[in-house]
């Protein structure tokens, strides 16, 4: 799918008034999400720098010059050695004709803190602050281009889900069930996984992170599969729960417990759109768990926001302060993040990623019930 670039200059512009509107007068753009979104470039480790006033300059190796002004039809400075590319940032500073400029720079996950201590060493006059006042507020909204590619990497989560559950069966370890799933998804159209994806087998499956790992899968296991697609850069993430063999009854009720509370998240959302937050779905659903007898077994942080970061605003697990944003038509989220962890019987999740239109659309659609499998 092809995205006009007037989409691209429109969501640059978009960024220059909020760039005014907080009195920052550069951008430094160093992560692939931020770059893909205002150029629709996709370059390994990018660099750009953003005026509040005139067009955005790309700083890129002297041989990928003449791609990116085609990719981008913005002017490009050019280095050949990091001591070049320093000084196209110190000259492009400079030109701003201030004592103290001050420069948004992206601290986030994709932005290693080493990269902003050295841009403050080589600029000791410019005053540094976090981009996240200025990039968020765009992409958490997103656009029908973007909603459109998203639906798209929810299809191949969906495909990814079917064939993991074709896979799980005693005596197949956790690292070849990810490994089948993610040739067989890249096969069918994904540009990558936006994380390792999760293979949480047994006593593993409590935890609240995951990986998969040599552990062979047993029957009896619960098995929790994460797996987050991506297409033309725009992620979709999905996580099912299923047992090798049959359930018994204390997992069965924690499953539905698990699912009951994602429909009641979903019913909320669609409801109470542009009023709700983040913390008001928090708080009840640490009253629903607790009224199910799962109090203190349920881990906070259901829902975040999903777009060309896996995890992107509203993102509370990380920035607390997220916890205040209301959700808002336009938003892409995933809703069932957290794990209910109980020993003995199981960790218990159902994650999906939803669009917040006029109704709520679900963008992954697999079966949501406690699989029994193998």
């Amino acid at each position: 799918m092809s995205i006009p670039r007037s989409v691209y200059r429109k969501r640059i512009r978009r960024a220059q008034e909020l760039m005014r509107e907080n009195e920052v007068d550069a951008m430094l753009i160093l992560s692939l999400e931020n770059y893909r979104y205002f150029t629709g470039d996709v370059r390994k480790q990018p660099r750009m720098l953003i005026p509040s006033e005139n067009e955005p300059t790309p700083i890129v190796f002297e041989s990928e010059r003449e791609e990116v002004e085609r990719r981008t039809g913005l002017q490009a400075k050019t280095y050949r050695s990091l001591p070049e590319m320093l000084s196209a940032v110190i000259s492009f500073l400079n030109s701003l004709e201030k004592d103290t400029p001050v420069v948004a720079v992206e601290m986030e996950f994709s932005t290693p803190a080493f990269l902003i201590e050295r841009f403050r060493m080589a600029n000791p006059h410019v005053e540094v602050v976090d981009a996240k006042q200025i990039v968020s507020p765009l992409r958490k909204i997103k656009d029908r281009y973007e909603i459109e590619l998203m639906k798209k990497a929810g299809k191949l989560a969906d495909i990814a889900m079917e064939r993991a559950a074709d896979l799980l069966k005693p005596g197949i370890s956790e690292r070849d069930v990810a490994l089948e799933v993610e040739y067989y998804v890249r096969k069918k159209g994904a540009e990558r996984l936006s994380f390792p994806m999760f293979v949480n087998s047994g006593e593993r499956s409590l935890w609240l992170h995951g990986m998969a790992t040599d552990k062979i899968i047993e029957k009896g296991d619960v098995v929790l599969i994460d797996i987050g697609p991506v297409y033309q850069g725009y992620c979709a993430d999905i996580t099912r729960t299923f047992v090798v063999g049959s359930a018994g009854s204390e997992q069965k009720r924690a499953h539905e417990a698990y699912l009951r509370m994602q429909e009641r998240v979903i019913e909320r959302i669609e409801e109470k759109k542009n009023e709700i937050t983040v913390l008001e779905l928090e708080r009840e659903n640490s009253e629903f768990m607790k009224a199910m007898g799962y109090n203190g077994l349920y881990v906070r942080g259901f829902v975040h926001g999903i777009g060309l970061g896996f995890e992107e605003t509203p993102f509370p697990t990380i920035f607390p302060e997220d916890l205040r944003e209301t959700i808002s038509k336009g938003m892409t989220l995933s809703v069932g993040h957290s794990v209910l962890s109980i020993k003995g019987a199981g960790g218990f999740r159902i994650e999906d990623t939803i669009h917040v239109g006029d109704r709520v659309a679900h963008l992954t659609n697999f079966d949501r019930k406690l699989l029994e499998v193998g």
